[in-house]
This record gives C-alpha cells, structure tokens and sequence, in this order.
C-alpha cells in the first residue's frame, strides 16, 4: 500500500521546478513511511527514477539512484510513498520502469492474484526481477495492453507513462474504488493523486467549493456518490474508471473499464450457500499474501467474525495453527459494546486478542488530525471508533488487517431496505411473498408495514423526481448531485448501494482511517468474483421474513458461532455519541457547534439548529447526527479556507 501523485505540465517554460511534486508526496508519507521515489520524464528521452530526501538508503544503492533535481526539463513527474508489504527489498522500489518496453509505473494497491499472472506470462516467455505484484502490472499491460485490467483480482490505483509515439498516460482506479485516485486541472497542469490534500498543496491550486457536494452532505449525509469532491476544481475516479491523457495534445478522456454485470444464479439455495463460502474462504486466502504480518478488525459483528472465523480453518489447513490477531473497539456502557460477542469469536478461533478504548477525551484531543487525514467531513463519530482501531493495530506493529466492510450494502445489512423489497414484490405481483414478509414485519415490530407498502406503491408510479428540500435549518441552496429515483426492487437498490449511495464513502473511510497509521486494510467482501455472484442472487437469499444476509447466515451455520449467527442487532463501528452529547460532554459539543456556526453563519439559520441542539440535549426530539455534520463540517472549511 502506498501513496502516489503524478503530474502532467504542458507548455514550453523551461525548466520547471519539482518542489511542489515532493511537496505534494511529502503530504502522503504517512501512507508510505518506508521508501520514497521519483521519475521524471520528457518526449525523446527515456523515464529516470530519481531518489528523494527519504529513500532508504539500500534502495539507493541497489538502484545506482541520483538526487531528484531541481528545476529540470520534464512533462511528466510522479512521486511515490512506499509502505512494504510484497517483496521488502529494494527490488520493489517504485516508480518501477519496464526495461523493455520502456512503461513506468507509480502504483497503490495490491494485485492478491499476481502469482497466478506472473505464472501465465512467464509462459509466455516474460522474466521477472522482483517478487512484487507491481512489475506483474507492468509485464501484463505490456502483453495485454489495457485488457489486463479485467484479469486483476485486487484493488488498486495507478497511473502509467506509456512513453511510446508521443505519450501517453493512463490512470487507473479499481472496480469498485477500493483504492483512491483523485485528479484536476490547473492552467497547464494536470494532477493525478492519492489524497485530496496533495493537489490542493500545489502553487496552482485555487479553491472553490462545490456547493452541490456540502449541500448533500449537510441535509442527507451523502458523501463520495458521485465524482465531485467539496472542491469543484478536484474530481475522483470513480470505481472502475480509467483516464487517458494524450501527453501530446493534452486532452484527458475518462471511460469507464469495469461495470458490474450479475452473474444470475439459477441453482438450488443448497449450492448458492456452498459457492457463498467457497467464494469467500478464496478472498480470505488471497488477502492473506503478504510478507509481513496480518491482523483483523473484529467487531463481533456477522462480518468480520466471519472473516476471521473463516481465516482459522485457512492458516490451520497451511500451518496447523492460527497465530492470529484481532482488534475490538469496546466501551464501558454495555450498550454500545461488542465485546461478549467479540471474545466469542477470541475463544472459537483461538486468535490474540486487542481491545481499544475510544474515548470522548481522546476524540477531543485527535479531532483535527483525524479529520485532516480524512480530507473531507465525516457523518458521525463511527469513524473515530475505527481511528481506534488501527491505532490499536499500529502499536502492535501490524502493517495489514483484514475488514468486513462491504458486505451490508451487498447483503441488505441495513435496516432501511424493506421498501425496496416490498417495491419488487409488487412489480412482479408476489402477493404469498408479500404477505409472508408483512407477517414477519408484524411479528418483529408489533405493527403492519402500511407506511412501507405506501412506499412501494408510490414507487410503482414514479412522478418526475422533485428537488430536495433543504432542512429547515440549513440556508445553502444548492443543486443536488444526487440521483433522485426510486430503485425498481431490492437488488437494485443494494448495487446502487454498493456502487454510489453508501459503500464508496465508508470505502474512504477505511482507507484514510487505516492509512493514516501506515497499515493497510484489505476487505473480502470486496471481491469481484464475490460481488457478481452476490448481486445476481434472487432478493430472498439476502433478505426474507426480516432476515438480513441469509445466504451468508446459512453458508457459515457451524463456522460462526451460533450467536452471532443469529444476530439480527447491528452495531458495526458504533460510539457512545449520544451520551457524549446529551451527559458527559455537552460543554463540548455546544462549543464546537457554536464555532461551526461563526465559520459559515451564510450556511445556516443559527436558531433553528441552537433550538436542534437544546431539544437533542433535553431529549425533546430523536438524538440524530446532524450536529456532528455541521461540527465538522465547520472544523474542515476553517482548515481549508
């Protein structure tokens, strides 16, 4: 895992300085602390790596490096941050050049089936030098061309300097954005990075905020659902897309590379549970390849506990034992703790065990420096949970974890889905179904689901989407980039989670939260393979009768442990943030809000949300997370204004 910038100058200005290049990778070093490197190219001349101020001195030596100039000559710069993980010698040093072909390569991520390809191509005749997945990158797009991108299994961004007839520059982002890759436009200049704090560091860089992106954020929470960021000048790849940028005309082409197709299941529920295992139990293991140690975020959750459950019966079959560490959030008020079903997983698989204490003390004093490694606002304090959690990793020296993240939005984790479905079933008049699941709804809640079969009916009929309106207490007016359609049934509901209106924001999370402690967090439910088969299942093997991830709860019925099997309660990364709000901290919380209000006073009604504020605290109205959003949406536009 690693941290890259590249950019792109077009003009004829002469020599051009590298600072802001080693600016901009300098501000990424936390995602790669254990080597640095350059490349600087121009047209008629071949790609040359370059050290930097931090470039282990073994990756000096063993590749006869010279100090990065500057100025120097060049259109194309990258910059590369690198946290070992495949191949720890100097061999895996990037930028990383095909002596061959001359392609060149600055890349963040892991390939997990690069042994299988580095086979295959060295039957077809390719030789390798290193042990790393980077060079089976540059060996496949050199047989493949950009077809290679469909026979990696991993997630990844990168960008590669094809140097041939005049240049050209493709950067690339995983199926599912996994990984990120931002981009912009300055003047002249074209940037490609890592994080967004890397081009808004670059002299060129002015910033303008995208209002549509804070509004959404503001009034319905929607983070990463589309390509704006809170800046319009900064754009991300979004999951399964790649640029390509014509470094003699200068003019960039985005197209999409991957589009997830369902692979439709017609077999029995039996099969569907073994193929859900199977394809499972692979992820894990190919998640597991690394030369360093691997560790797993445990929350005592379905998810993870079947990940690290799944994991014991892998290293058991290969080593015959498991030598596994786990890490829990946990808190001293048992309703937002996990851990006596956590310790269950502990005890079942005999994994070493960690448990962090995320506490509002320490929430205060790591405010800023977690939401500056987010690099935009975050919707609740969950995320402070998992800063908790891969600190916890960190102090144990683990570099890799293993994370459940993905698997609610495949599987209809959430409890918000049961429109969608009822949606469906009407479509396709499925009235037994219909009443079996109102049944069960009764049967959990006490009520009939009369507001959710009005839903489904509503949506049957569609009217022309409506604007959104805004809360009563925010005054931004603003378009949103929202799309506004109801989804026709429940898997389409869940893809649309999983690709836009949920998982790429918790996607971020996962990556600046994991990276910020140099650790690098791999997640199996992110599986293509996985993916496919899971969004082509029928919509009863993810949710029926109220039973959230059916195929999942089936396929692992004596691999979990039976009350977590069962558990239909979902926490996931909670915190005890109502409390904070409401008992111990509400000095805090008043005082932050109050300094949010006197940074953007145009963006709300300061009555409105002070009433908001003292209602929540009295307990006159649902504690909810709107105050937390606009505290830190305050904290960021003050540490980015």
């Amino acid at each position: 895992m690693c941290g890259i910038v590249c950019l792109v100058h077009f003009g004829e200005d002469g020599p051009v300085s590298t600072k802001p290049l080693v600016d901009a990778n300098n501000l990424a070093r936390h995602r790669g602390p254990d080597d640095e490197g350059y490349l600087l190219w121009k047209p008629g001349s071949a790609p040359t790596v370059y050290s930097g101020s931090e470039t282990a001195l073994r990756s000096i030596e063993a590749r006869k490096l010279s100090p990065l100039p500057s100025p120097a000559n060049y259109q194309i710069g990258f910059g590369h941050r690198r946290l070992n993980i495949l191949d720890l010698s100097p061999a895996g040093h990037q930028p990383m050049i095909d002596a061959t072909t001359g392609l060149a390569i600055v890349y963040n991520g892991e390939i997990y089936n690069y042994v299988e390809l580095r086979r295959e191509l060295e039957h077809k005749g390719y030789s390798f030098t290193s042990h790393t997945d980077t060079e089976v990158i540059l060996a496949a797009w050199s047989f493949w061309g950009a077809d290679c991108l469909h026979r990696f299994n991993g997630m990844f961004s990168f960008c590669l300097l094809d140097p041939r007839n005049g240049g050209t520059l493709h950067a690339v982002r995983d199926r599912f954005g996994v990984k990120p890759l931002y981009w912009a436009r300055l003047g002249k200049t074209f940037v490609f990075a890592s994080e967004i704090k890397q081009i808004r560091s670059l002299p060129w860089f002015s910033p303008r905020l995208d209002k549509g992106s804070v509004r959404d954020f503001l009034a319905a929470s929607m983070l990463d659902h589309t390509s704006h960021s809170f800046d319009e000048n900064i754009q991300q790849l979004r999951g399964g897309e790649r640029a390509v940028l014509d470094l003699s005309r200068g003019d960039v082409e985005i197209s999409r590379w991957y589009s997830l197709t369902p692979v439709l299941w017609k077999g029995s529920g039996a099969d569907a549970e073994a193929r859900f295992k199977e394809l499972l139990a692979d992820s894990v293991r190919l998640r597991l390849r690394a030369d360093v140690a691997v560790g797993s975020c445990l929350s005592g959750g379905l998810d993870s506990a079947a990940i690290v459950c799944l994991l014991k019966e892998l290293l058991v079959a290969q080593n015959g034992t498991l030598n596994h560490i786990t890490v829990t959030s946990c808190f001293e008020d048992e309703r937002f703790d996990e851990w006596r079903f956590a310790k269950q997983v502990v005890n079942k698989t005999h994994a070493t065990s960690l448990r962090v204490w995320p506490t509002m003390e320490r929430l205060k004093d790591d405010f800023e420096r977690h939401l500056w490694h987010l690099d935009e606002p975050c919707g609740s304090t969950s995320q402070f949970s998992q800063w908790c959690v891969f600190a916890g990793a960190a102090e144990l020296g683990l570099k890799v974890m293993l994370s459940g993240q993905g698997s609610d939005e495949q599987l209809a984790g959430y409890g918000t889905n049961d429109t969608a479905l009822m949606t469906g079933l009407c479509r396709r008049a499925a009235l037994r179904r219909m009443r079996g699941e109102a049944i069960a709804f009764h049967e959990r809640t006490g009520t009939w689901p009369i507001d959710t079969m009005l839903r489904a009916l509503r949506n049957l009929f569609p009217s022309r989407p409506q604007p959104d309106k805004n809360p009563d207490w925010l005054k931004l007016e603003a378009p949103s980039h929202a799309e506004n359609v109801a989804p026709h049934d429940l898997n389409e509901s869940l893809i649309r989670q999983t690709l836009e209106t949920s998982l790429p924001a918790l996607l971020r999370f996962e990556d600046r939260l994991s990276m910020a402690w140099s650790i690098e967090s791999r997640v199996p439910f992110m599986d293509y393979r996985l993916v496919e088969f899971i969004a082509g299942l029928p919509d009863h093997f993810k949710l029926h009768q109220g039973l959230t991830k059916r195929v999942m709860r089936e396929s692992l019925r004596g691999v979990l442990p039976e009350d977590i099997r069962q558990r239909r309660d979902k926490m996931g990364f909670v915190t005890p943030q109502s409390v904070w709000l409401r008992e111990t901290a509400t000095g805090w919380f008043r005082r932050a809000l109050n300094e949010a209000l006197d940074i953007a006073p145009d963006f709300f009604d300061r009555d409105r949300v002070t009433a908001m504020l003292d209602a929540m605290i009295a307990g006159q109205i649902k504690f909810s997370f709107v105050p937390w959003r606009i505290i830190t949406f305050g904290k960021w536009l003050n540490m980015n204004s």
